[in-house]
């Protein structure tokens, strides 16, 4: 059998594996990489060339960043100065939104969640009623995946289509510059929520509302006993990475390792804490997938679907091409890991994009802001499965998403072949 068949063969149980979750995702993704050395697809070296790329490292990185700020209680403090700051409802949930979405575009968006998650249950519960969890708490988690959408380490996806990027010889996308597609979606996202999402939340009857064990103990972890000292260093560190990404002094991989050095030897997060809290699953799902994408490429496969749907005589435009897989990026990142959509769509559409004589860089950056844009149900993201304490139904996510999911939509597909031409 030719490797290219048998990359396929690989490639569809890897992606029926993303969509049912039947083993962990980590496991499809490492599995996958094994797969294709084993069957002979790909050379060891590439397909775990994942595990070296400088991306990963970058995620990494910025991960043990993110540990130190929720260990030392920094990313705590914040928010519990909104409550000092905001009176009314409406203001409460501007700044929670505003806060949480741009911290999100640093931290880990389900840790941002957790803690954010009980300050407004807190807040509620303090405010004998006049506050409403359930009016804040689905907006919280919107804004948590929005913001990840404003830098290139704020979620999953980006850094997935920039490994795809790097790994097939391309120039990578820079920090900030998702961005450009983020802001808005962000901007749109809080726009959306302080009308009318929370007119529709207002309507909505939820259960009683209780805090889980699981959220107290997330936010527990990351916000232990505030240390003002550390805390500072934490932040100092933080802001160093910030300053070093927009000047790019030095690559930011190196830039996010040299983070997480300091973090470690300051003693901001122990290193065996760090060991413990530290997000595998992401990193194996990440390397693995770069992998599967470097074999897809050595074996020819990912020439050949390119190919295939290049012949389809409804797809002769590169606009088309790119409106049908934001399409399918959009309704598989409802129903599925966004991790899962994006590692599963990107290396494809780098290849239609290739095999098309396009940029790639429009399909990357539809696929990674509209993989994060997950608005429509409770399973789409770790923040809207979270906030499910606040008694919402299944529909309600629908009702009250359905807007901000069409409009994210139609912001990519406009703009983005605008900012980044085919």
């Amino acid at each position: 059998m030719e490797p290219t068949t048998i990359a396929l063969i690989i490639l569809l149980f890897v992606v029926v594996l993303y969509i049912t979750e039947l083993i962990p995702l980590a496991m499809t993704a490492v599995g996958g990489c094994f797969a294709m050395a084993l069957f002979k697809v790909a050379d060891f070296s590439d397909a775990f060339s994942g595990f070296s790329a400088s991306v990963v490292f970058l995620v990494g990185g910025m991960m043990a960043v993110g540990l130190a700020l929720f260990e030392t209680g920094a990313a705590q403090a914040i928010g519990e100065k909104i409550a000092k700051v905001a009176k009314t409802e409406r203001k409460i949930l501007f700044l929670v939104m505003l806060i949480a979405g741009v911290l999100s575009g640093f931290l880990n968006n389900s840790s941002t969640a957790a803690v954010f998650l009980t300050v407004v249950m807190g807040i509620a519960a303090a405010s004998q009623g006049k506050i409403r969890a359930k009016n804040i708490l689905m907006p919280l988690a919107f804004a948590t995946n929005a913001g990840g959408m404003m830098t290139l380490i704020g979620s999953t996806p980006t850094v997935i289509v920039q490994g795809v990027l790097v790994e097939n010889g391309a120039a990578p996308f820079g920090f900030f510059e998702f961005g450009l597609i983020g802001a808005p979606i962000f901007i749109m996202v809080l726009v959306c929520m302080m009308t009318v999402g929370y007119s529709q939340l207002r309507k909505i009857d939820v259960s009683p509302v209780m805090v889980s064990e699981s959220a107290a103990t997330c936010n527990g972890d990351g916000a232990a006993v505030k240390k003002t000292g550390k805390m500072k260093i934490a932040a100092g560190i933080m802001l160093l990475c910030i300053i070093l990404f927009a000047t790019e002094v030095i690559p930011g991989h190196l830039t996010a390792v040299l983070g997480a050095f300091l973090c470690i030897v300051t003693g901001c997060i122990p290193e065996k804490k760090f060991y413990y809290q530290f997000d595998w699953n992401t990193i194996l799902v990440l390397a693995g997938s770069l992998g599967v994408a470097r074999a897809l490429e050595v074996s020819g496969a990912g020439q050949l679907i390119a190919n295939g749907v290049l012949g389809l005589g409804f797809v002769d435009e590169p606009y088309a091409i790119f409106c049908v897989i934001i399409a399918l990026t959009l309704i598989f990142a409802q129903i599925m890991s966004n991790t899962a959509t994006a590692a599963m769509l990107a290396p494809i559409a780098f290849f239609i994009a290739r095999g098309a004589g396009v940029s790639p860089y429009p399909f990357m950056a539809g696929i990674g802001a509209l993989a994060a844009a997950g608005f429509l149900t409770p399973v789409c993201s770790p923040p809207n499965t979270m906030v499910l304490v606040g008694g919402y139904r299944f529909k309600d996510y629908i009702v009250v998403g359905a807007l901000p999911t069409i409009a994210a939509y139609l912001l990519v597909i406009i703009f983005v072949p605008i900012i980044w031409p085919f």
